[in-house]
This record gives structure tokens, sequence and C-alpha cells, in this order.
């Protein structure tokens, strides 16, 4: 019996989806540059040209994965915007989130992040989706609503946010070169920022 659209829909989103995670894996140990289709197909344990199906390019499957690690993190911060209570309430909650996303395989992606920001050899496209999603860019309205609260202190709103980030990554660097590397809670990173 032939499968139906939705079926046929259904498969081609299961492989891009697994296309996707194994090139998460070898992009976050090999950065774009080092990382080959083929790899890629190999670990995926599907053929090459399958691979050239769903992707044209390694900078195509690398870009789309940088479009989503962003919308996710800016999502955060909408979702954090969108929770009840005061700015360090929302920025509790965020921050939370954010944490957990470390403790999963989710931490690759922040490494993913930090080499499309510091590499010369991604697209073009990378580098305005990063201009335009910059997590501390959308992070600031918050802290500066947090300072007119008075729980944080009243420092540089765009220093506050990048420090905190630094601290993100930071954590994320540490989770990926040692997976039991115990995290901070929320209120401990936010101490920063009071």
């Amino acid at each position: 019996m032939p499968k139906t659209e939705q079926q046929n829909q259904e498969l081609r989103d299961a492989r891009r989806e697994q296309i996707l995670r194994v090139a998460t894996s070898i992009f976050a140990r090999k950065g774009m540059a080092g990382t080959k289709i083929s790899e890629i197909a190999k670990e995926a344990k599907l053929s090459h040209g399958l691979v050239y199906h769903y992707f044209s390019s390694k900078e195509e499957i690398f870009t789309e994965l940088v479009r989503n690690a962003a919308s996710s993190s800016i999502n955060v911060i909408h979702l954090a915007n969108a929770q009840p209570g005061k700015a360090t309430d929302k920025m509790y909650w965020m921050t939370t989130q954010i944490l957990q996303s470390l403790k999963g395989e989710n931490r690759l992606l922040y490494l993913l992040m930090m080499q499309a920001s510091t590499s010369e050899t991604v697209p073009a496209e990378v580098l305005d989706i990063l201009k335009k999603h910059s997590p501390v860019m959308q992070t600031i309205p918050l802290i500066m609503e947090a300072q007119a609260e008075g729980d944080f202190q009243k420092a540089d709103p765009i220093m506050l946010a990048t420090t905190y980030y630094a601290l993100i990554q930071g954590l994320a660097m540490n989770k990926i070169q040692w997976e039991d590397c115990p995290l901070p809670d929320a209120d401990t990173i936010l101490k920063v920022m009071r």
C-alpha cells in the first residue's frame, strides 16, 4: 500500500531532523571548515546523495542549524517576557530554561553558535542571522525593566547583558568539555546582576 502524502512528509521531516542532529555533533567537533557532507552522511547512516536530496551543501545545513538555534534563543526570551511577575522573575525563569538546555544535547548548539560568531568561513547569511537575532540585544529591555524596579544594579544594561551571556557561554563550554560539570542555579547567575 503506497504511503499517503502526510506519511511521506513525516518521513522527509524525520530525515531532515536526523541530518541536522548528526550535523550538529560533527560541526561542534570540527567546525564548518573541517566538516564534510560525506561525514554527515556516514554518521547519519544515509547515502551521500540522500543528504544532498535534503540540503544542497554543508553551508546550507550549518545555516539551518544557526537559524534554528538563534530562533530558539529568541523564543526563550519572548516566553520569559510573557511570564507573570516582575522582570527579575522573568529573568529567573529564562535562566532556569537556559540552564536546563545545557544538560542535554542542545549544549552543542552553544558551541556551534560560538563557531558561527568567530569563524571566517561561515556564509554571509549566518552573519546576518547572528546580527538580527542577538540574545544580548533582546535581553537588554528586560534588564532595564529589572533596573527600574530596583532589583538589578544601575550599571550599563549592555554590559550586564554581555556579562550574563558570557557566563552562559562559559557554562556551556564547561558542560561540553566535562559533561558532569555542576551547574549553578539561576539565583547564583542572577547575583551578578543585583
